[in-house]
């Protein structure tokens, strides 16, 4: 896998140049903007489309996303805030998969919008793991460390916890270093989510996802 970094590395530099970029979702490792019930990231050969309305949002009030897996381990992204008229794009890389039954969490590289109400464009390393508490319920947790892009003079802290219930319903607590967000998202099925977010403790966000898998 590892052929394929520069090529990834070659995206971060990117954020160099003067292009406009505007603030994602709610981090990198909460289910409303992850696409899966227990992973970072979307499955093997699977595209997905969302849309993230806030209607009383200060800066922001919807924001369109399309994602893919290029790899089993890389994801690209690009999106759209309607309000401020910027584009959002993100990729993430999985240089480490997780050991399920035992310690060994996932690694993911990646870089986007971790911010909420900004325009932040940062780059992140983040770990993930999944705990199966029953059979049907499983704890997820996520914790990482992101740094503004370019420059690299600020960084803070990133944390994600879930508890998901037979892979339909997930509560989740995030913090993307700056604000903490609450949550519920509801899997109804293998294409079909939906997600509400009290962002920062005071706006009302939702979320709806449609994933598609183009090996079908």
């Amino acid at each position: 896998m590892f052929r394929f970094l520069p090529g990834f590395l070659a995206l971060l530099a990117l954020h160099a140049m003067n292009v406009p970029f505007a603030q994602a979702q709610c981090g990198p490792g909460c289910p409303a903007c992850s696409g899966g019930a227990n992973e970072s990231m979307l499955d093997p050969s699977t595209i997905k489309g969302s849309i993230m309305y806030i209607p009383e949002g200060e800066e922001e009030t919807a924001i369109l996303n399309i994602s893919g897996t290029v790899t089993s381990w890389l994801e690209l992204g690009l999106g759209y805030a309607m309000d401020e008229e910027k584009v959002i794009w993100n990729a993430k890389a999985r240089i480490v998969n997780e050991q399920p039954g035992a310690w060994r969490p996932s690694l993911v590289l990646g870089t986007g919008s971790v911010e909420i109400g900004g325009s932040d464009q940062s780059g992140y390393l983040q770990l993930f793991k999944n705990i199966d508490l029953t059979p049907e319920l499983v704890w997820g947790v996520s914790g990482g460390y992101a740094t503004d892009l370019p420059d690299l003079k600020e960084g803070f802290w990133l944390s994600t916890v879930s508890l998901t219930y037979q892979e339909t319903l997930a509560p989740f607590y995030s913090y993307d270093g700056s604000s903490s967000h609450v949550g519920m998202t509801w899997f109804a099925n293998n294409w079909l989510q939906l997600s509400g977010t009290y962002l920062e403790m005071e706006d009302l966000a939702i979320s709806v996802g449609i994933k598609h898998s183009l090996g079908q």
